[in-house]
């Protein structure tokens, strides 16, 4: 019989060793990078003096150059899904020529919009109606940008792109990624992304819904910012002061979709001040409109709501399970407003805008097979 030969535990042991010190050796930055962006407290500390310690030790022997530098190889490909870092390696190889808009510029701010810093306001109001744009010429194409994080790509994104579908005066451009936000550029950079997310297009409208996951402190020059404190405010507000800079900079109008009422009562809490920080820095650029999603989607006081009952008896969830996202009905209520401030045609002439004086809920689409009960990171 022939004898079978196994490994043994030493010579398992060794391999995983081997492996471990591999990945040190090749992703010792990037478990810095990885401890940098942890939530702000006690374990990110720990985690950052930990890999600070290592990268330190590990990098004089230069293996992670030999890393950077097939991954810059593998962006010049297109194997990246990071738009910024495309374009940054196109640019760098000159395979497409020159981008533009560049990222260099990416920072440039409109200066018509006034530098100084508003006082936040306490509340923000609860009715803010759309004024629908003019209409685009005969035979021009509106160009609409949707931006922003999950509570856009979740939802909202798919019911707008749908009702746009057929509309030969209207293109749409993709820019939203979940899990990302304003708070920390140092995870993903909304400054340097958006630029490369719609390339050489220039919307002339935008739709942004982004803020849910601002709610946390950030590190800011070596200083640890706790949410809320003065300090981090006049910082986020900054920060999306610049960011809505960035996206009227060509001209374009933007409307500012706030936060919906949160089914956790300490997440709405800061959702709220998301919402009022945004607020007053939209409400100061004449190209931009907050809008308060509430008066849709909420109950009668205000609040977190789950399920729509219509006339009819049937109902719907308009609130994914996670008690953050919109499902795909409740993206259905809010579309017709946003659609009659788009003002494509023909479609304006077919959706009919319902306001909140008329009716706290617009009509659900029931053209449709009920939601998918996708839920995902904001």
């Amino acid at each position: 019989m022939r004898a079978t030969k196994y490994n043994s535990l030493s010579q398992l042991a060794a391999v995983m060793a081997g492996f471990a010190v591999t990945i040190l050796l090749l992703e010792s930055g990037a478990l810095l990078t990885w401890a940098d962006r942890l939530d702000v407290g006690p374990a990110r500390s720990r985690a950052v003096q930990v890999t600070t310690a290592l990268h330190k030790t590990l990098q004089p022997l230069g293996a992670e150059q030999v890393r950077k530098a097939s991954l810059d190889g593998l962006d010049r490909l297109g194997w990246t899904d990071d738009p910024a870092r495309l374009l940054a390696a196109r640019e760098k190889f000159s395979l497409s020529g020159p981008a533009s808009p560049r990222l260099a510029t990416a920072h440039a701010q409109n200066s018509s919009v006034p530098k100084t810093i508003a006082p936040i306001v306490a509340s923000v109001p609860k009715l803010t109606p759309l004024k629908p744009l003019p209409p685009a010429a005969p035979g021009q194409t509106r160009v609409v940008a949707l931006v922003g994080d999950s509570m856009m790509a979740v939802g909202l994104s798919d019911v707008l792109l749908r009702q746009t579908a057929t509309d030969k005066n209207v293109r749409v451009v993709k820019a939203f990624r979940s899990g990302t936000g304003l708070a920390r550029p140092d995870v993903f950079d909304w400054m340097e992304e958006y630029p490369a997310m719609i390339a050489n297009e220039k919307p002339d409208a935008v739709i942004v819904a982004i803020g849910a996951n601002d709610g946390q402190g950030f590190v800011k020059d070596g200083k640890t910012l706790a949410f809320g404190s003065d300090a981090w405010v006049k910082v986020y507000q900054q920060r999306t002061t610049d960011f809505l800079n960035l996206l009227t900079r060509n001209g374009a109008h933007v409307v500012w979709v706030g936060l919906p009422p949160m089914k956790a009562s300490a997440y709405n809490d800061r959702a709220a001040e998301i919402n009022r920080i945004a607020y007053t820095v939209v409400s100061q650029n004449p190209l931009a409109t907050w809008w308060n999603p509430q008066p849709y989607i909420g109950d009668e006081s205000g609040g977190f709501r789950e399920l729509e009952t219509s006339a009819d008896g049937k109902t719907t969830r308009i609130r994914a399970g996670d008690g953050i996202h919109l499902s795909d009905e409740g993206a259905a209520l809010l579309a017709p407003a946003l659609i009659e401030w788009l003002n494509p045609a023909p479609l304006a002439t077919t959706t009919a805008q319902v306001t909140p004086q008329e009716s706290p809920v617009a009509p659900v689409n029931r053209h449709r097979h009920g939601a998918r009960g996708r839920t995902a990171r904001p």
